[in-house]
């Protein structure tokens, strides 16, 4: 099913979010676009939203925004319940990660701290220090549908 709005954007209906016609490739480009991890620009959670809007037109970073050291994420992240906190404040109550689709966010548990990627099938990417990394949907501890 498809839904003008408005401002004459084109929707394309998937779960309970809209993303915009052509998501696909609007997928792909921005995660072809993304560079290695950099606190408050290209962290998990950054890459995670820069995805998450365009896709769907919606700018879910527009609250986290500001900080550019990992103290600052922390205090940013301490505010919202951490990494699981910001992802349910930002797209509602998770699912389980067998239902994730290309494009929804996903949780992950890093060492002993956890991050958001994004389900690309049956794998996830996740930002690194050198880039993205795909890791198996299997290590997913959360899903959000976008």
């Amino acid at each position: 099913m498809r839904v003008r709005t408005s401002d004459e954007r084109s929707y394309a209906y998937m779960g309970s979010l809209m993303r915009l016609e052509g998501w696909e490739f609007k997928l792909n480009k921005a995660l072809e676009e993304t560079g290695a991890f950099e606190w408050g620009t290209n962290d998990c959670c950054m890459f995670v939203f820069r995805v998450a809007e365009a896709i769907s037109g919606v700018d879910y970073a527009k609250p986290y925004r500001g900080y550019k050291t990992s103290k600052g994420a922390a205090r940013r992240l301490l505010k919202y319940g951490g990494v699981e906190g910001v992802a349910i404040n930002s797209f509602g109550e998770p699912k389980k990660p067998l239902l994730a689709k290309r494009g929804d966010a996903v949780l992950v548990k890093s060492g002993d701290d956890l991050a958001l990627g994004v389900c690309v099938g049956d794998k996830m990417a996740v930002v690194t220090e050198t880039g993205l990394v795909l890791i198996s949907m299997r290590e997913a501890v959360n899903a959000w549908s976008i």
